[in-house]
């Protein structure tokens, strides 16, 4: 299983070492050319519950001409193609070596159809208010709504969508006001070089603002805090998801409570997760 903060390379390259032993192999992976699907099936682990999988298809090539390595793992004029490992875990698997089309006579699928999008079709989307009714509900609550929309500031249908994708949530505070609660992703990213990247400026609806902040986006309710990080470089920053290797042990919350920037007159607590990441060079290795 992929573990939230890691690519899918990274991944591969845990489970040649963990479950193949296969890590002395010098397996070249190529990053550039990852399939992604996601299946609905029944869990062999957990009967009766709905699970969906995301799987991620890596290729990889074996480039090692050590004859012992290659007669260890049934190549190299290995009689059968097989090989049996006992991996990490004490399980004993024995693996076998096909052609392209032996796999697809065993109805092993060797590529995926093309996905788009950064949400899942398969899980259930968090649910929100629609427009009308999150106007509603700020008027009942005395948010003054005059100034959204205009300028800088974001409009009611933007927020009802936030709210629908779940990237913020409304709560009501002792005093009774409100307070819009952001869980933010902050990725403190350096070069080989041991630079730092900084969003330098932002334009939007025609307005020109200098930020000079370091990369973030919402993280939401359905998004693992690694998971949210991965969709910033993506997405937003359109970097490959293999380029970049993230420190699961560096990362710090900080909860700061100010006025909203993007809607007028609503306290926001922004809960802030800083993680630091490396970007590799082509050739760098994880």
């Amino acid at each position: 299983k992929k573990a939230p903060h890691e690519s899918a390379v990274e991944t591969a390259k845990r489970l040649c070492r963990d479950m193949v032993a296969m890590d002395d192999c010098g397996i070249v992976w190529d990053f550039m050319d990852i399939d992604t699907i996601e299946e609905e099936t029944q869990s062999p682990s957990y009967p009766s519950i709905r699970t969906v999988y995301r799987k991620e298809l890596v290729m990889g090539r074996v480039t090692t001409s050590d004859a012992s390595l290659l007669q260890r793992f049934g190549l190299g004029g290995a009689k059968d193609g097989s090989f049996v490992i006992k991996d990490s875990q004490n399980y004993t698997r024995t693996y076998s070596w096909l052609s392209a089309s032996d796999c697809q006579a065993r109805g092993l699928k060797l590529r995926f159809p093309a996905e788009s999008g950064d949400f899942s079709a398969l899980v259930s989307a968090p649910i929100g208010l629609e427009e009308e009714e999150v106007k509603r509900f700020m008027e009942e609550s005395h948010i003054d709504l005059s100034q959204w929309g205009n300028g800088t500031y974001k409009s009611v249908a933007e927020f009802s969508e936030e709210l629908i994708k779940g990237e913020a949530a409304l709560l009501r505070q002792p005093d009774g006001k409100l307070l819009r609660v952001v869980d933010i992703v902050v990725v403190k990213l350096l070069s080989d070089e041991g630079k730092l990247l900084v969003e330098a400026e932002e334009i939007f609806k025609g307005h020109k603002e200098s930020r000079k902040r370091l990369p973030a986006v919402k993280r939401r309710s359905d998004e693992h805090q690694f998971l949210a990080a991965r969709r910033l470089l993506k997405s937003f920053l359109r970097l490959s998801d293999c380029s970049v290797i993230i420190d699961p042990d560096d990362v710090r919350i900080i909860e700061q409570k100010q006025e909203s920037t993007s809607y007028f007159g609503l306290p926001t607590l922004y809960r802030k997760r800083y993680m630091s990441a490396r970007l590799l060079n082509t050739d760098s290795k994880p």
